[in-house]
C-alpha cells in the first residue's frame, strides 16, 4: 500500500479537512522520494520522545527519590547531563570523516538505549549502600548522555537532508504536534501504572515495568531507523579539526546569533530542572497521575494551536513570533510560584497557558538551528548550536542548584503566600524569560536590518 493512502481514505470517509491539513498537507509531495523517509523520521521522533519520557522526567525523578537522592543530588544530576551534552561540540570531529554514517549512528543509538534504559534501570536493584547506588547512577547518566551527545548532530543532519526548505514548516509542525499528543497520552497511561504500583507499596517495581516497555519501544525505533535512506553528506573542503570546531562557528556572526537564541532559551527553561517536580511529588504529595492528567490538556492545545502557530510562522518569520511566545511564557512561572496546598487550582491554569506558548516555541526551535546555517560542514554548526544550547542549560541548572541549596529553609511571604526556595526560583525564572524574549526580538530586528534570514 502506498505510504500515504491513509490521507485520501480519511478525506473520503468525511474526516475534517482541517485535521487532514494538520497531518498531511505541505510535507507530502507527490513524486518526492523523501516522502517515505520523512514518514519514518516522524515515527522515530515519536518513539524517541515517548521512550525519553518513560525513563526520564517525572519517572526518573521518582526513581532518584527512591534511590535516596536529595535536592542537592538531583540538581547535580542535571548538571552532569548538560556537561555530557557539551560533547556535541566534538561530534563533527568524528562524523564529518564519513560520507555515510547510518551504521555508526544506529550502533551509537543502540548503545545509548542499553545504558539509559537497561543499565540505569537495574542500578537501584543492586544490593549496595545508597551512596554507592547514587554514584553508579551518576556514572550511567554521564555515559548515556555522552553517547547521545556524540550522535545527535548526525541524526539532525540525516533528518534535515530529507526535509527541504519547502516542507520544513509543515513537517516540523506535524512532528511537534504528534510528539506532544503521544507523550501526553502515554504519560497519562503509564502514570496510572506507576501510581497503582505505588499504592500497593511497590513503586520501584512499577518504574521498572515502564523501563521494560521503553526497552521494547527502543527495539522498534532502531528497526524504523534502519529503513530510512541516508543521503551521503557533502565532504568538507578541508578536514575538520579540533581547532575548527572551536573557532569556525564563532567567525560566522550571523549564525552565532541563532545559536545565542538557543543559549538563552536553554539557560532559562532548564532552571526549574527537576526541582519543581520534587516540590510537587514530595512537598505537595501530588501523584504521577495528577501531573500527567493535566498534561493531557496539551493534546487539545496542540490540535488547536499548532495550525495557528504554523500559519503565523509561514506568514511572518521564525524569530519574531518566537520572541513574542517567550515573553508570553513568562507568566507561567509566576503562576507556578504561587501554587501551594491552598492554591492548587493555579497549577492547571499555569500548565495550560504554557502549552499554548510552547506549541509555538517548540515549533520555532525545530528550525532555529538551520537559520542562516552555512551549507558546508553542517554537522560542525549543528554540533556548535547544540553545544551552546547545552552550555546555556548547564548555566541555568548550575544557577538554580546554587539558588535552591543556598536558600534552603528560607521562607518569604508575598501576597499572603508563603514561598520557599523553589517558588522564589520560579519568580526569578519568569523575570529572566521575559528578558530573553526581549533579547530574541532584538536579534530578529538586527537580522532584518542586515537582510538575513529571520
Amino acid at each position: 500500500m502506498p505510504a500515504f493512502d491513509w490521507l485520501s481514505r480519511a478525506n473520503n470517509s468525511g474526516v475534517s479537512r482541517r485535521v487532514q491539513r494538520a497531518f498531511g498537507e505541505g510535507w507530502v509531495i507527490p513524486g518526492d522520494d523523501s516522502n517515505r523517509d520523512r514518514q519514518l523520521f516522524v515515527r522515530h521522533n515519536v518513539l524517541a520522545n515517548v521512550i525519553a519520557n518513560l525513563v526520564g522526567g517525572n519517572f526518573f525523578t521518582g526513581l532518584l527519590l527512591l534511590a535516596g537522592a536529595d535536592y542537592g543530588f538531583i540538581g547535580l544530576m542535571s548538571i552532569f547531563i548538560f556537561w555530557a551534552n557539551l560533547l556535541q561540540l566534538l561530534s563533527p570531529y568524528i562524523l564529518e570523516r564519513f560520507e555515510k554514517r547510518k551504521k555508526l549512528l544506529l550502533a551509537m543509538r543502540s548503545a545509548f538505549y542499553l545504558i539509559n534504559i537497561a543499565f540505569i534501570g537495574v542500578i537501584p536493584l543492586f544490593p549496595l549502600a545508597s551512596r554507592a547506588r547514587l554514584t553508579l547512577l551518576a556514572i550511567g547518566v554521564m555515559t548515556a548522555n555522552s553517547v547521545a551527545a556524540l550522535m545527535m548532530p548526525g541524526y539532525s543532519v540525516w533528518q534535515i537532508s530529507h526535509v527541504t526548505q519547502r516542507v520544513r514548516v509543515p513537517y516540523f509542525a506535524l512532528v511537534s504536534m504528534v510528539n506532544g499528543i503521544a507523550i501526553a497520552v502515554m504519560n497519562l497511561l503509564m502514570s496510572a501504572v506507576a501510581d497503582a504500583f505505588k499504592g500497593a507499596g511497590r513503586e520501584m517495581l512499577g518504574l521498572e515495568a515502564l523501563r521494560l516497555m521503553a526497552l521494547a519501544l527502543a527495539v522498534v525505533d532502531i528497526l524504523v531507523l534502519r529503513k530510512a535512506r541516508e543521503i551521503p553528506v557533502t565532504r568538507p573542503n578541508r578536514k575538520v579539526n579540533l581547532r575548527a570546531l572551536l573557532t569556525e562557528p564563532w567567525k560566522d556572526k550571523v549564525y552565532l546569533r541563532s545559536a545565542m537564541t538557543a543559549f538563552l532559551w536553554g539557560a532559562i527553561v532548564n532552571m526549574p530542572g527537576s526541582f519543581y517536580t520534587v516540590y510537587l511529588l514530595k512537598d505537595m504529595q501530588v501523584s504521577y497521575s495528577y501531573i500527567n492528567l493535566i498534561a493531557v490538556a496539551n493534546v487539545v492545545v496542540l490540535l488547536l494551536m499548532t495550525p495557528v502557530w504554523r500559519k503565523i510562522f509561514s506568514r511572518k518569520s521564525w524569530l519574531r513570533p518566537l520572541a513574542a511566545a517567550m515573553m508570553l511564557f513568562a507568566p507561567h512561572y509566576v503562576l507556578l510560584a504561587f501554587v501551594n496546598r491552598g492554591q492548587m487550582a493555579l497549577y492547571p491554569i499555569a500548565m495550560i497557558w504554557s502549552y499554548v506558548c510552547l506549541a509555538g516555541i517548540n515549533l520555532a526551535f525545530t528550525c532555529v538551528v538551520y537559520i542562516n546555517m552555512p551549507k558546508e560542514n553542517q554537522t560542525l554548526y549543528v554540533g556548535f548550536y547544540s553545544t551552546l544550547a547545552n552550555m546555556g542549560a548547564l548555566a541555568g541548572v548550575t544557577l538554580s542548584r546554587f539558588f535552591v541549596t543556598r536558600l534552603e529553609g528560607i521562607r518569604v511571604t508575598l501576597l499572603r503566600v508563603e514561598m520557599g526556595e523553589i517558588q522564589l526560583m520560579m519568580l526569578l525564572t519568569g523575570f529572566l524569560m521575559l528578558c530573553a524574549g526581549l533579547t530574541v526580538m532584538h536579534i530578529y530586528r538586527r537580522n532584518l536590518r542586515e537582510g538575513k534570514e529571520t
